[in-house]
């Protein structure tokens, strides 16, 4: 702190003795030093006029520069603000554009994924089986022409709209009909080249030599095949493919009718696929048929005795006249016959010994009236018995060619299917008929006893008047 104190003491020093002496020095020199820089006054104040005449003199034109070039920056200015916001469009534009072609993208794969696939799906369903196998097969098409394209959108395009304008030039020529050749399968196998010939939903095929002809059906693999039809139908057929004109047979079930008709089978075919339990249920529907009808005969044919036969019977035994009441009671049917020519017979014993006989002669016609019904009974009851047996039998058959065949294929399981199913509809067929034909004929055999039942009280009570009348107990007494 002291040191630097002493340092400007000395240096203050140093200063007052240079101003000493330089005062000196200038008292001699001053008026010197003013005259000179009074004339270096006087030159700069006319360099500065001359410089200010010449600044003066350029001041407009520069001004007039300056300001064109102010217009020019401003202008410019405008430019880059135009051409910045034009950018900034254009780059919005460019975005938009970038969202719309990716919009426009997604709708065409809609389009051409999910429309034009399902069109073609539709269209290709919609195709018979004369069109699948030919040139007409547009669908197809389209798909050679999409693996051949490789992803060319423009191609994959233009090949989708052959596709639709074949499917509306289809629609066009199926209203009236149009022919194409093909190849179509015989009935007995073999590949026929001809035309077809196609009206709606209907197909028709005709070789070339104009003998095989008919409804096309949908074979094995896709294949057509002739069915099998009537000789006019082909004939018909035959004339319209060679002349492309003429009358066609109408099938308004589709094939349909065709198809039932083809498997349709006889009884004997029916009754073939039931099996082996097929015939025990035949034998017991024969054998109840039999018995039913004879039954039938034996039972409706015995007519009812009215009552008033047996008053006739009493009034004439009451008269002495024996043999009227003979003639009387042979005249009624059996088994009415039998027991009034027994209580005749015995009118002069007791009356509880007529009701007896009566009574025996209507027992002993019971058993003739319920024989061979237990048959009938007994068909009733066994024969779903039978059926669920085939059922049984079929299902286990079908299980064991399941085992062979799997169950894919279910061709090879109709059979036994068809033995589980046959057997039990054919157990029911008898079992059902047989019962009610049972309950029928067993009421009738009741209706007929008690016929003979009611005949057999107003006979007794005839006679009982007859005994009154003559004062005792019994006629014999």
């Amino acid at each position: 702190m002291m040191k630097s104190l002493v340092n400007g003491i000395g240096r203050l020093s140093v200063f007052t003795i240079s101003c000493a002496v330089v005062s000196l020095v200038s008292g001699q020199t001053i008026d010197d030093l003013a005259a000179r820089q009074q004339e270096k006054l006087e030159s700069a104040i006319a360099r500065l006029e001359a410089q200010r005449e010449e600044i003066f003199q350029k001041q407009i034109p520069l001004a007039k520069t300056y300001n064109d070039l102010e217009r020019q920056v401003a202008e410019s200015r405008k430019a880059v603000a135009s051409a910045r916001s034009l950018r900034d469009n254009n780059s919005l534009s460019l975005d938009e554009l970038r969202t719309a072609v990716r919009e426009t993208n997604k709708q065409y794969d809609y389009i051409d994924r999910v429309l034009f696939g399902e069109f073609a799906a539709n269209f290709e369903s919609a195709l018979s089986v004369g069109e699948i196998a030919s040139d007409q097969n547009a669908p197809r098409t389209r798909s050679l022409a999409l693996e051949a394209d490789d992803g060319d959108r423009l191609a994959e395009l233009e090949a989708n709209l052959s596709m639709i304008e074949a499917g509306l030039e289809r629609v066009e020529r199926i209203f009236g009909g149009y022919r194409y050749s093909g190849e179509a399968l015989s009935s007995d196998g073999r590949l026929l080249e001809g035309v077809f010939t196609q009206v709606g939903p209907m197909l028709f095929f005709s070789d070339d030599a104009g003998s095989e002809a008919g409804w096309v059906e949908e074979g094995e693999g896709l294949r057509a095949r002739i069915a099998e039809t009537h000789s006019n139908v082909a004939e018909m057929v035959a004339e319209t493919s060679r002349a492309g004109k003429g009358m066609l047979p109408l099938d308004v079930t589709l094939g349909n009718a065709l198809a039932l008709e083809g498997v349709e089978d006889s009884i004997w075919e029916h009754l073939k696929k039931g099996g082996v339990w097929v015939v025990p249920i035949v034998g017991f529907a024969i054998v109840s048929l039999l018995v039913a009808l004879a039954k039938c005969i034996q039972i409706y044919k015995i007519k009812a005795t009215a009552p008033v036969v047996a008053h006739e019977i009493a009034r004439a035994l009451r008269l002495g006249d024996k043999d009227k009441a003979i003639e009387i009671a042979s005249r009624q049917s059996s088994p009415s016959c039998e027991m009034l020519l027994e209580a005749v017979e015995n009118a002069d014993e007791s009356i509880e010994l007529v009701e007896e006989v009566m009574y025996e002669a209507m027992l002993n016609t019971q058993p003739r009236l319920e024989s061979f019904l237990n048959v009938i009974a007994v068909t009733a009851a066994i024969a779903p018995l039978l059926g669920l047996l085939g059922t049984v039998t079929g299902i286990i058959k079908t299980f064991k060619l399941m085992n062979v065949f799997g169950a894919g294929d279910p061709k090879p399981l109709i059979s036994g299917i068809s033995e589980a199913l046959i057997t039990t509809e054919l157990g029911l067929v008898l079992a059902i008929p047989a019962l009610i034909i049972h309950a029928l004929l067993s009421r009738k055999v009741a209706g007929v006893l008690s016929s003979m039942e009611k005949l057999s009280v107003a006979f007794v009570n005839s006679l009982s008047r007859k005994v009154d009348r003559r004062g005792g107990p019994s006629v014999g007494n």
